[in-house]
Formats: C-alpha cells, structure tokens, sequence
C-alpha cells in the first residue's frame, strides 16, 4: 500500500489507486470507448502533466457548421471567424463551450482513425465541442485546432474529456493524456511506464520463440533500444495506401510475405524505416507487437523485443527459456509462487561505498565486475587481485581481495571474489567475477542469474527498483531550490529532461572544455548568472525550412521538497511561458506522483 513521505513504496506490487484517484505510469494504455470498432484495441497513451490539454492523432479533419451565415466556410477559416467573432484568440472565450444558444454555431468535425493492426479507416462524425488555439513558438498566426468530446478509458476510469484533434504521425503516442483527463481522477508517477498493466504483465523467459503468420522466429530482448525490430527483406513502401509489404524468414530457411500497415515511418540511424504493428503468437500469448523492419541476417535472432514491447507485455525470468509456450504465468501469479528478486534495466551497487551502474545479464549466471584492468598477485593468504573502481572525481578507489575460485568462460578465466556490498540500505556478501570491459565501455556490475538463490526477474518499466525510494504527492506546481534561488516550478511527466529560463547565452571554450553563461529570470524578478560546463547539446525538431532549435544541457542541483538530485537541465528562453522552469521525468522519478488538481502539496 502506499503511504506518506515517511514510508517507502513497493514496486513489485504496487497499490494502483490512492485517495479514490488511480495512479497512473507515464505511459499507459488508452480505450476508445464508444467506438466499436476500436472498443478493444489499446492505443498508447502519454500521461503528460504540463499539458492543459488531452490531444488525439486524427486524419482528413474537417470542420464545417450548418448554421447558414458560415456558409461557404470551413476548417481553419471556419474556427479562426468563429473565435474573431465572439472575441478573439486573446480573449481566451474559447476555453468555454461552443453549445450555447446565444453562439449558435452549430459545427461538427469529421475524422478518420486508423485501426492500427488491420489499418482500416474508421469514420467519425462529432459535434464540434470548442475550438483549441494554439501560439505558435514562430508565427504570430495562432493554430486552430478542433476540438471534440468523447469518452476515453484507461486502467478502467473512463473520462468525458474534451480533445483536441491533430496529426501526431510524428509522435510516439498517439493520444497525450493532459489535465481535461487527469483532473479530479488521476496522479502520474513519472517513474514508471504501464504501471497500472504490471501486475498481469505476462513471464518469459531469457529467450522465446513467437510465431509470425505461421513461421517460427527466434526472438532476443533488448534493455537499451527504446524499439523493437522484425528481420525483413524485400521491403516495399507503398506510400499512398500506408502499406507495407515484405518477406521475414527464419533461419531454417521457412519464410513468409506479410502486407501490414505502416503506423508511421521511423528514423534509425538517419534512416527512415516502416514500424508495423507486428501479429506474434506464443502458447496463448497472441498480441500485437509495435516493430520497425530491418534486415537481421547477420543477427541469430530475428526478433528483438525492444523497452516499449517488453514494458507493455512482459516481466523476464532469466532462470527459464521458452516459458510463454508452455505457461500462462503472470507477474501477480508468480510473486505469490516464490519470492525472486527483480530489478530494473539500470540499478546502482556499491562497492566499499562507490556507486557503479549495475545492469541485469541473460547470458552471465556466476555476478560479473567489469572493470577497466586488474592484476592478480601473491598475497599472505594465496592470490589476490587488485583493481580499480572509478568514482566521482575520477580518482578510482582501488580495491585488493583475496581470490576464491577461477572460473573459465569461454577461453577466459575469471577470479572469483568474495565481497560486501551495498544495494539500497541492505548489506549482503556476494560472489562475483572480475573480467575487463570492451574498449570505450564504462565499468559496470552485471547482475548474473545466481545473484539470487530465488531468481531474477526484469523489469524494464522503471529504474532503480533495488533502491527504494520514499513516495512524495506533489502538485503540478510547487516550489524548488536552485542555486540558492527558491522559486515555483512546473512539473511536467510528458518532459523526459527538466528545463530552465536562460536569457544571454553564451557559448565559449575553456581548458578544452565548452561552456555556457546565461542570466535566469522569473516573472517575480529573481535574477541569477550562471556559468556552466556544458555536458551535450538538445536538438529539438524544426518545422520544414526551419533550423532545428539547439539547447545546451547543463547540470543543475535541484532541491523539491526532501529531494536533491544532480540532473540535466536543457536552457531556453521561456520567457513566454508562466513558469520560468520545469523538472521533467529525469527529477520526476525520485519519488514524485504528481496531482493535477493541486498546487503546492509539499508545503502541506
């Protein structure tokens, strides 16, 4: 159960509401509730606290009124006489409903919606509920959008919301949850993707095998790549009927041609390639999995299940292979079977009191320290070796053990040590294997299946899960330290990186290092010089024509109410913007499930 800032969270099993509200990952799946043909089918939803407004992709939008002195006039033209007439963009009128008698507008919208698996159009006609006008960041043409009432469902709360209709094809969700959707009925926990899916999150093992249209493809996952990806040969883009068509095999040599829809074309290495929603079978698991298409002959899988699909769909057991063939395990069921530990693709060990990154392994059974050398030596009680773990300053602690064992994998041999460390606030004694990492790797921990006497479990949906965290309600506005500066800040779970106002920025080098100087300001009149050591840049895309908007990264000690955390904080001017900065999901995961009802709930 969750409870207060004094207590920790479970995430193994967390509670799925708290005060009568349910809580929501940042990414969950959204139902269309009163269209049939879509009833069923899960789109993705991005839970987005900066956002006002709750938007959905649409296709050939129009918007028309049968009030007759519009005749003549529709879309664009219609909304933008529409607003002019009761007042302008600037009058913010718009915000209130268009069904009133003394506006008599009478106007409709009418839309298609792709089924995403079968790619059949699906026609909508709804009334025109308001008009949403947007300010461009480059124009002072204001964007005009349409804007609809409909019912929308996720984790069983279904929501009469106003939505804005738009073309996301560019987005990774289709649907962006805002305020209309969150208000009164949900918090978001920024740390978690499909949290309110977990739970009946079906196991796999380390490695299975789906079927596609009949051929079985060996199928491996991914912790790093956000994507999944189907091996494919002879693609064929058929633009105009957002069709693909091409040929997947398996290494047998059985093969299949599948014609799919194209969700939408996705950039890989500045290359354009199709992303299907693939239709896999294992045992009684049958889903559709969200892929782009690529040639993996050279691979020995030809389907990599990337973050997306596995946090949608699956919890990993590494002990077993092949699991979804002959079991119908859930994450829920499982836990009550035995007690395994599970962690996340990205964990934190420390080894006499040095933090090093920590990732879980399918191949590796006995733990494994990757470092960058170590020398084995005599010592007074037999061979010992010594190694270096790198810490903040760059120094390196330097560690010497006594030798256990060897053990040889492959043509290697590895020294087997004995060792404390520390996960969390828990000590424990563990054997591991020291080896030497790849060149222009980082020393890392990998968390080999033996790790626990119980098993391993992934989890790809969150981080950190060996470090639990106190749980924090917060308002989507609250106040934050920076710098010695207090001042009210944004909280954004659509933001993967935090953001600040800066005004004056100057990029320059010094001591082979490139760095930025920039005032902040505040509508209040706080003011502040910063002089940063900037650590990579953002590129933001730019309409056709336009430069893309480059933003230094910096770091920045952020203090939100028992919180502070060193993150990456991108500078912009957000002059325009009421809120001078926003932390992001990189903040937000420490703890944060954030109200969109309220304001200030840390000071409570």
């Amino acid at each position: 159960m969750l409870k207060d800032s004094k207590h920790t969270y479970t995430t193994a099993n967390p509670a799925l509401k708290w005060q009568d509200k349910v809580i929501l990952g940042r990414i969950e799946n959204v139902y269309y509730q009163d269209i049939d043909a879509l009833s069923k089918q899960a789109f993705i939803g991005k839970i987005d606290t900066g956002a006002d407004t709750t938007s959905m992709h649409a296709e050939n939008i129009h918007v028309y009124s049968n009030n007759p002195k519009y005749k003549g006039m529709q879309d664009t033209q219609l909304m933008q006489a529409i607003v002019e007439e009761f007042g302008g963009a600037k009058s913010n009128w718009w915000l209130e409903s268009f069904d009133t008698p003394e506006r008599n507008i009478q106007g409709f919208v009418t839309f298609d919606i792709r089924h995403p698996t079968s790619g059949k159009v699906i026609q909508q006609q709804r009334p025109l509920a308001r008009t949403s006008v947007i300010r461009s960041r480059t124009s002072e043409t204001p964007i005009y959008r349409p804007v609809i009432n409909i019912p929308l469902q996720i984790a069983g709360v279904t929501v009469n919301t106003d939505v804005n209709l738009t073309d996301r094809s560019n987005f990774s969700a289709p649907i962006l949850i805002g305020k209309t959707f969150l208000k009164e009925h949900a918090w978001v926990f920024a740390g978690y993707d499909y949290l309110q899916s977990q739970n009946n999150a079906r196991i796999v093992g380390r490695s299975e095998t789906f079927m596609v249209d009949g051929v079985s493809l060996k199928s491996s996952f991914s912790l790093v790549n956000k994507y999944s990806q189907l091996h494919a040969t002879n693609i064929n883009v058929d633009k105009k009927q957002q069709l693909v068509s091409f040929n997947t095999e398996n290494a047998k040599g059985d093969k299949t041609k599948l014609t799919l829809p194209i969700e939408r074309m996705l950039r890989v290495g500045g290359e354009k390639r199709p992303l299907v929603f693939v239709p896999v079978k294992a045992g009684s698991f049958e889903q559709p999995v969200l892929a782009y298409l690529k040639d993996r002959s050279k691979y020995s899988s030809q389907l990599r299940l990337g973050r997306n699909t596995l946090s949608k769909y699956f919890v990993i057991d590494t002990q077993d292979k092949n699991v979804l063939g002959v079991e119908q395990s859930t994450l829920a069921t499982l836990l009550n079977q035995r007690t395994p530990l599970m962690v996340a693709s990205h964990e934190i060990v420390y080894f006499d009191n040095t933090p090093v990154n920590a990732k879980p392994s399918f191949s590796i059974n006995t733990p494994v320290l990757f470092v960058d050398g170590f020398e084995l030596s005599k010592g007074k009680n037999g061979e010992q070796a010594s190694f270096y773990i790198p810490n903040k300053d760059g120094s390196g602690t330097k560690v010497i053990k006594k030798v256990e064992r060897k053990i040889r994998v492959g043509q290697t041999v590895r020294p087997v040590l004995k060792e404390e460390i520390r996960i969390g606030d828990k000590k424990m004694t563990i054997e591991f294997a020291i080896d030497v990492i790849d060149k222009g790797d980082a020393p890392y921990f990998a968390i080999g299946r033996a790790f626990s006497k119980d098993g391993i479990l992934v989890n790809t949906r969150t981080e950190d899960l060996l470090d639990p965290r106190p749980l924090y309600r917060a308002g989507y506005i609250e106040k934050a330290q920076v710098a010695g500066l207090t001042f009210p800040v944004k909280l954004d779970t659509g933001a993967d990186i935090s953001s600040m106002n800066a005004l004056n920025i100057k990029r320059y080098q010094q001591d082979n290092k490139e760095m930025v100087s920039f005032d902040y300001k505040n509508a209040d009149g706080l003011q502040h010089h910063f002089t940063k050591e900037v650590i990579g840049i953002m590129r933001i895309r730019a309409k056709a024509g336009e430069k893309p908007n480059e933003r230094p990264v910096v770091l920045m000690d952020i203090k939100l109410g028992d919180v502070n955390k060193t993150v990456r904080v991108n500078l912009q001017d957000r002059s325009r913007f009421e809120y001078s900065m926003i932390l992001g999901k990189n903040f937000l995961k420490n703890g944060f499930i954030v109200s969109s009802d309220d304001t200030y709930l840390l000071g409570k």
